[in-house]
């Protein structure tokens, strides 16, 4: 059996990025949001800034041991999730890889900061500010599948398997 403690943190991972996915929608339709979801949004800007490895370029100061533990069980799921994404970040305007981890970075800032301009980022406008909140409503849900295997093997053994190159037009650059 997995351990409780892991799962216990994965579960509230799930939870405060739905959170911070529904604060997201209340900002793209200009509505107030409130301490709690403010918190949410700021502890999901800096939990993603852990998971994806293409801003860890950036110096972003340290990570908490256990924001790391929780990054590092979820990174699989972030990229698949990301990957997953990939036809709706094209029509929304991102061509290639550069884009996508500009609005990546911006959108990590932008939760950081609650959703305000700040330094070195922009205000994400509504339509980003969606497809942020789509992201991470599918991340909390695809947690949520990962840990409600009752401890039983996963069906899916390797990140090529969870990663499902064939979803997409797009050829993993990562060969595993």
């Amino acid at each position: 059996m997995e351990d409780l403690g892991l799962i216990a943190e994965l579960f509230r991972t799930s939870s405060t990025l739905e959170r911070a996915a529904a604060s997201l929608e209340k900002l793209a339709s200009e509505q107030e949001i409130g301490h709690v979801e403010k918190e949410a949004l700021e502890w999901s800007g800096n939990f993603l800034f852990a998971v994806d490895w293409s801003t860890q370029q950036h110096s972003q100061g340290p990570i908490a041991g256990g924001l790391t533990l929780q990054a590092t069980s979820v990174r699989p799921t972030f990229y698949s999730c990301l990957f997953r994404m990939v036809p709706r970040l094209q029509k929304a305007g991102m061509r290639d890889e550069k884009e996508i981890v500009l609005f990546l970075g911006n959108l990590y800032k932008n939760l950081r900061s609650h959703g305000a301009p700040g330094k070195g980022h922009k205000k994400l406008t509504a339509d980003q500010s969606m497809l942020g909140a789509l992201l991470l409503h599918e991340m909390a849900e695809s947690i949520l599948v990962q840990i409600n295997n009752n401890g039983l093997p996963r069906p899916t053994a390797t990140l090529k398997d969870e990663w499902k190159p064939t979803a997409n037009e797009l050829t993993p650059v990562l060969e595993i």
